[in-house]
């Protein structure tokens, strides 16, 4: 055989081998890779759960959870409106990059994989089940998912039962797909309004022993009026009661009992063996107004705190630190990064980063500044001030969120130099999303509009 011979054969045999161990590598990495359950609760609010110190037991199953993973008590949301919120979540790009501003828009051309497109291409088992029908007015949303399931009622009217119905279908799915690395987003529209609440959860809260004195006020007069200033929704409304903690109790109540099914599911895992190389991820889309500027039970109409600061609960049976509670602001587009860092997958085009190195204990600074929309309002955010900007009258809200959590005290002209660094940070903001393609948002079809209007959105 001579050197030339010689020298292909030998190229190719190592070819060969460096293939069969690149393959076997990946293969073996893959094999340790943990499965995910990301669990939404929508409308959540962190301080309505005990493990953020809220006084009822609306939560023992997610506050034990708590106490077996890391909870983050800043971790803010980019929207206070489901689909750009959620759009975030699983693009980790802002509003003003994959253009879902609202119902029925489309994403960007720019957003090529989304979190669960590019957890099957590394050969996990994509599902998502719920009971959130506005989401698949969004197209593209439902690419990725091997199953996509959304439970609805006849007529899609609000049902009791419904959110029973996704915790079996979720279960049902796990037991078929226990031998499969897999990633399960269980989506419960609860504790969004309207509360319709079977016993013994429609009962649990009322005239407690944190029953704060009677407060009414009206009932909005318009039927399809999701956010009314002043009033409760008329959606929302039950048998004429305008009593604000009466549905404080009931808004209570429907954490309780999304949380027991939580706990069905986790019982599933526990049988099952999975829950020792699951990845368990609890949070939301964004929070609620429960009377904070003048606003009852209802969302998408600001960016205060009530709405963009939202739970973070993340548990892995003894691969992470128990009980860590973690006071630095993060957020919504740091969860798909942070997903893909603890699966060891890279992906590029992200806005957000991971703080798998905070929960490591491997550093503790962390990106200072979150950025939140919703329609006309911009708003930008530090751990200690809050810039919000409204681009139809050209008005700023500046807050110190230390002293003034509440955001009641707006000092805008007060502190000149906090807003002029921040007006620059919104202005660069503001700079990127002139520079994207135009939000698309073709008609949306007859139907979906009718399952908005049944749960309360204006279309």
């Amino acid at each position: 055989m001579n050197n030339k011979i010689f020298f292909k054969v030998f190229i190719g045999v190592v070819f060969i081998i460096g293939a069969i161990g690149f393959i076997f590598i990946r293969q073996h990495t893959a094999a340790q890779r943990p499965s995910i359950i990301l669990i939404t609760l929508d409308a959540l609010r962190p301080d309505h759960l005990g493990c953020y110190g809220y006084k009822r037991n609306t939560s023992p199953t997610i506050d034990t959870l708590a106490r077996q993973g890391v909870i983050f008590t800043d971790f803010i949301a980019p929207s206070s409106h489901t689909a750009p919120s959620n759009a975030s979540l699983i693009t980790s790009t802002y509003p003003n990059v994959h253009n879902i501003k609202d119902w029925g828009y489309q994403f960007s051309q720019k957003i090529s994989k989304t979190l669960p497109m590019l957890l099957k291409e590394y050969g996990y088992n994509t599902a998502f089940i719920s009971d959130q029908i506005g989401l698949t007015s969004i197209q593209e949303f439902k690419n990725g998912f091997n199953t996509f399931e959304v439970v609805r009622s006849f007529n899609y009217s609000p049902n009791p039962t419904r959110i029973i119905e996704i915790t079996d279908s979720a279960i049902s799915w796990l037991k078929n797909n226990q031998h499969k690395q897999f990633f399960l987003w269980l989506y419960y529209f609860s504790p969004h309004g309207p509360y319709i609440l079977p016993w013994p959860y429609d009962t649990m809260f009322v005239q407690d022993k944190y029953y704060s004195l009677n407060k009414n006020i009206p009932i909005s007069e318009d039927p399809y009026a999701q956010s009314p200033t002043k009033a409760i929704p008329r959606f929302l409304a039950v048998d004429g009661i305008n009593d604000v903690d009466y549905y404080i109790a009931q808004y209570d109540g429907e954490i309780r009992r999304v949380d027991y099914q939580i706990g069905r599911l986790l019982e599933e895992l526990k049988k099952s063996h999975l829950g020792q190389n699951t990845v368990i991820i609890i949070t939301s889309d964004h929070g609620e107004a429960l009377g904070e500027h003048e606003r009852y039970f209802c969302h998408a109409n600001s960016l205060y705190d009530e709405l963009i600061k939202i739970p973070l609960i993340i548990s892995w049976d003894k691969k992470i630190p128990l009980c860590l509670k973690i006071d630095q602001q993060v957020r919504m587009v740091d969860l798909m990064p942070t997903i893909l860092d603890i699966l060891k997958i890279r992906s590029r085009d992200m806005q957000g980063q991971s703080f798998l190195p905070l929960i490591m204990h491997k550093r503790d600074d962390f990106a200072p500044y979150a950025y939140s929309e919703q329609f006309e309002l911009v708003s930008v955010r530090t751990k200690k001030w809050k810039l919000i900007y409204n681009q139809n009258n050209g008005k700023y809200e500046l807050y110190d969120l230390e002293n003034d959590p509440q955001e009641r005290s707006n000092i805008v002209t007060k502190e000149k130099d906090s807003f002029a660094f921040l007006r620059h940070k919104l202005d660069e903001y503001l700079a990127a999303a002139k520079a994207q393609n135009k939000p698309v948002k073709p008609p949306i079809a007859e139907e979906n509009k009718e399952n908005l209007r049944s749960l309360g959105y204006a279309q």
